[in-house]
């Protein structure tokens, strides 16, 4: 049985700008019916046990990490982007999430 599907934001300490992602983005998965997905935040640090992971994207708060083995974005649109681009990034963590797990 596949893991359940898991977008994770992660951040330099996991409090705050991964949190403000996190928040935005359970906004347009609840918007867009997609309620099998869960979003945890997480500081750098605490990632190594999501490496490898089926059915993840991670959204990089900080600097994108190209060797951890799962898809991802870069999320600094959450922080700094307009309403349009933020809607933007989420329909790509989202496309990206139907993509890995073929929806």
């Amino acid at each position: 049985m596949a893991e359940r599907k898991l977008i994770l934001c992660v951040c330099g300490a996991g409090i705050n700008t991964s949190m403000n992602a996190k928040m935005t983005i359970m906004e347009h998965l609840r918007d867009a019916g997609m309620e099998d997905v869960e979003v945890k935040h997480a500081m750098i640090g605490d990632i190594t046990p999501y490496r490898g992971r089926e059915n993840m994207v991670v959204v990089w708060m900080t600097q994108i990490d190209a060797n951890f083995e799962a898809p991802g974005v870069q999320g600094m649109a959450y922080l700094i982007g307009t309403k349009k681009k933020k809607r933007a990034l989420s329909d790509e963590i989202m496309q990206k999430m139907k993509d890995i797990c073929q929806e």
